[in-house]
């Protein structure tokens, strides 16, 4: 962190006058929109490596037409100063990061695409964010020829994927719940119902699955309501966000595909358990994705006991290791440490926001 005294007179100068231009209530929207992207980015910085923020559509809008929408120039200028608490308050190596699906949905999710396109569109993408002080990472891919392979495929799947939820959507998915003891669970029905092995070129077929489980969960319990005894059970807030992450535009295109992309990529559950030395981290100002991204926050440590094998003893010394430990030593001094950097940049951000007022009135 460099010199407060000079990092909060640097962050007034550029941000006093901006905010003084919003009414109170735009200027503690924005107030805490930016403290919402710290708290998330302090979940990635947790883990070791350099995070990368990916971005989804929402806020490649919020940079493209700030200009023209002022909800959309609010946005743009709390990510801004979201990246100024990153490069002056904070001490890892981050960058911004475009997967493939992110390119796609902002050439306009495109049947076919020519190389000159893909540089036009990456070119305007650095200039949108040229404001942030941020380098900017391509993910999934390092040439033109092999982001318009991934182009091709998500087109593909785009179709493919569109046609299959049309489906899911239209189909009759009324059940008998009633069971020899209690109810049947519609998740477990729902999950049982999509094939594992989807034919995606793109997007992973798991997540996918787990999207579409909990869209069909949905449509069991609300065609089965028939039975009194045997009302649906829903499993909870995150498969109800999942749920609705998907739906049609009135032209019948599937939106929420970027949604996917996010989830499959920024998964910080996932990327815990397979030890990923670098952190993928989402950034959306999409309110249902934002819930489904933090339901995966969640990381956990196991351990299991096989009993009556040669390896019981074993496991059972390893799980009163575990139980007796603190496995997320390290990640709990990061958190430490990242609250006093937000703490600190909250001050600052707390005081420009209400100079910022004063001096509009």
């Amino acid at each position: 962190m460099r010199d407060a005294t000079h990092q909060n007179e640097s962050f007034a100068i550029e941000f006093k006058d901006r905010i003084a231009a919003f009414s109170e209530q735009q200027a503690v929207k924005f107030f805490n929109l930016v403290l919402d992207l710290g708290e998330t980015y302090g979940t990635g910085y947790q883990f070791e490596g350099a995070i990368h923020l990916v971005l989804d559509n929402s806020v490649i809008q919020s940079y493209k037409h700030r200009n023209t929408q002022p909800h959309r120039e609010l946005q743009a200028l709390a990510y801004t100063a979201f990246c100024r608490f990153v490069t002056g308050w904070g001490d890892r190596e981050t960058y911004l990061a475009l997967s493939p699906a992110a390119i796609y949905e902002h050439l306009g999710r495109p049947d076919q695409v020519t190389r000159t396109q893909i540089e036009r569109a990456c070119a305007e993408l650095s200039e949108y964010f040229s404001e942030t002080g941020l380098k900017i990472k391509m993910i999934g891919f390092r040439s033109p020829s092999e982001l318009m392979q991934h182009l091709q495929a998500i087109a593909a799947d785009d179709k493919y994927l569109s046609d299959y939820f049309k489906e899911v959507e239209f189909s009759d998915w009324k059940t008998d719940l009633r069971a020899p003891f209690g109810v049947k669970i519609p998740l477990n029905i729902a999950f049982s119902k999509i094939p594992d092995n989807l034919p995606l070129q793109y997007f992973s077929p798991w997540y996918v699955k787990f999207v579409l489980s909990s869209r069909v969960e949905r449509l069991i319990a609300q065609q089965s309501q028939q039975n009194i005894e045997a009302r649906p059970i829903m499993s909870g807030e995150l498969s109800e966000s999942l749920a609705a992450m998907n739906d049609f535009t009135k032209k019948g295109v599937l939106r929420g595909l970027g949604d996917i992309d996010m989830l499959q990529l920024c998964d910080i559950n996932s990327q815990y358990q397979s030890k990923a030395s670098q952190v993928l981290l989402g950034q959306t100002f999409d309110k249902g994705l934002s819930k489904v991204l933090h339901h995966r926050t969640v990381f956990f440590e196991s351990s299991y006991i096989e009993y009556g094998t040669a390896q019981t003893e074993a496991q059972i010394e390893a799980s009163v290791r575990l139980m007796t430990s603190n496995p997320f030593k390290a990640q709990d001094a990061r958190a430490e440490k990242f609250s006093e950097y937000l703490s600190s940049f909250c001050e600052t951000l707390k005081t420009t926001c209400i100079e910022a007022q004063k001096k509009a009135r």
